[in-house]
């Protein structure tokens, strides 16, 4: 069976303490201890601790990265629904807590009653950094804090001891997963999940949420649980009008953890991220490297923040927004790396679609054309001599005829001025 592999960095290197620790708080590798990374400079040994009530006041470097003061004065997500197909997400966390998560659904086939429980941890941290609230005593704060989060738990936990990430969703559940959250209103649906083999099932899924009117957010790839190693294509990420994500460093470059290739739309942070635990409060992951699973949360954050802003667009035109507005070098190319650039939450709320931008097509507006270059040309008329004449005769005959018709006009001149003057 084809199994889909989550995005979450397992490599990190954790220390002794923290490792015990966390061990004895996790049954032992319930939740993969390398996810829950801590970084020094944000949080004590314990923060990364299933159950451990930890607050990390430190603002963390996305807040500058992406401008969210003055993005969030534009958007906060109110009233859109972000669906996670994931590992469900922990309602006991204080920043989900309320009105932040709906019921959702359990597909993962145990006893679960609906989508509020994590046992893998994984989708509370995404759901975390797309919609958590604000609470006193932390400094995290969701993308869209104030976005609804559709859990859809298609999966209950993924083995991390060999030298990639096992089990997770089947194809076909994860397309079941799919479907749910576009019947049941989901705007942006979040998969930070991919797979280097096509599913038809799962394409299918794809396509029917996207005439649903959702917009598909995944992940690019993830080298370190991958089943391949190779950049190259990663579904759905690849799949049309899906807004595929790689993973940046704390510099906002592309990282060599995650996957290059055409699946690749956008860039958004994935390495030392802050964000939920499950039954505890705060931690940063992947301290060390970058996690693709994150930087396609931020990616769907944002489009919950573009979706509330412009609820008389339809998904493609957010789709278009978030990848023309991401900043590059080049404002016509993109690349296997960073896709359109790095993403720009800002941009991509307030620019205007219009012809002639810069950047991806689109099938609504006429493509930008680069101007040509204006070349003045001069040309010079020679005559060219033939031994017969001709050229010379004809310009003698046309010389010829010019003088008979000045010497008419003076005499014409001439002649009507003597009558002039016979008159008076």
């Amino acid at each position: 069976m084809m199994t889909m592999t989550t995005r979450t960095s397992r490599t990190h290197r954790i220390r002794t303490g923290i490792a015990a620790a966390a061990c004895t708080a996790l049954a032992c590798g319930t939740l993969a201890a390398g996810a829950l990374s801590p970084t020094p400079a944000w949080a004590d040994q314990n923060s990364c601790e299933i159950g451990k009530t930890n607050y990390i006041t430190s603002t963390p470097w996305t807040e500058d990265a992406l401008g969210m003061t003055t993005v969030r004065s534009l958007a906060d997500g109110e009233g859109i629904i972000v669906a996670v197909v994931d590992s469900g997400v922990d309602t006991n966390n204080p920043h989900l807590a309320g009105d932040a998560v709906l019921p959702g659904v359990n597909l993962a086939g145990d006893n679960v009653q609906d989508g509020r429980t994590d046992n893998y941890g994984h989708g509370t941290v995404v759901a975390g950094i797309i919609a958590a609230r604000k609470i006193e005593g932390s400094s995290l704060m969701g993308i869209a804090p104030k976005a609804t989060i559709l859990p859809v738990r298609v999966y209950n936990s993924i083995d991390n001891s060999s030298s990639h990430s096992q089990g997770g969703p089947s194809p076909d559940v994860l397309a079941d997963g799919i479907r749910y959250a576009a019947d049941h209103g989901a705007q942006i649906i979040n998969i930070s999940q991919s797979t280097v083999a096509p599913s038809g099932t799962l394409q299918l899924a794809v396509q029917y949420a996207q005439a649903k009117g959702s917009l598909v957010v995944s992940s690019a790839g993830n080298r370190n649980t991958s089943s391949s190693t190779q950049d190259g294509l990663r579904y759905p990420a690849a799949w049309k009008d899906v807004l595929g994500v790689a993973a940046a460093d704390t510099s906002f470059h592309a990282s060599s953890d995650s996957i290059s290739g055409e699946q690749v739309d956008i860039l958004a942070p994935g390495e030392s991220v802050l964000s939920t635990i499950p039954r505890g409060v705060d931690c940063v992951f992947s301290a060390e490297s970058a996690s693709s699973s994150y930087a396609t949360a931020y990616a769907s954050g944002v489009a919950a923040l573009v979706a509330q802003r412009h609820p008389d667009e339809n998904a493609l035109q957010w789709l278009q927004r978030i990848e023309a507005s991401g900043n590059r070098p080049d404002p016509d190319a993109r690349d296997d790396n960073r896709g359109w650039g790095q993403i720009n939450p800002y941009g991509a709320i307030t620019i205007t679609l219009a012809n002639g931008m810069r950047g991806p097509g689109s099938t609504q507006y006429e493509p930008y054309t680069p101007p040509r270059t204006q070349q003045t040309q001069h040309l010079k008329v020679e005559a060219t001599m033939h031994s017969d004449g001709t050229v010379s005769a004809v310009l003698a005959v046309v010389g010829a005829a010019a003088i008979l018709v000045i010497i008419t006009l003076i005499a014409l001149r001439i002649a009507k001025d003597a009558k002039h003057s016979a008159d008076e």
